[in-house]
């Protein structure tokens, strides 16, 4: 069942105990699709998805996202 993975954080001290921060990287994503009513159709969706993956990694390892782009696209 799976116990020996319930409470990772107690052994791992860089693991959260809770899922808040999984919960406040979904927020701008929700409130973007929001904003812009719906996607259209899978292929638009499946970019957003990608698009926002790659912003909230580069976030997370202190990129920024504009430059990170940039320097993609250029290449």
């Amino acid at each position: 069942n799976g116990m020996g993975h319930w409470f990772p954080y107690v052994v791992e001290p860089d693991v959260d105990p809770t899922n808040n921060q999984a919960e406040r990287d979904l927020r701008e994503p929700i409130v973007i699709r929001k904003i812009i009513g719906t996607l259209r159709n899978e292929k638009g969706t499946r970019i957003f998805e990608r698009v926002m993956t790659m912003i909230a990694t580069w976030k997370r390892q202190g990129l920024h996202p504009k430059d990170e782009m940039l320097r993609i696209v250029r290449s």
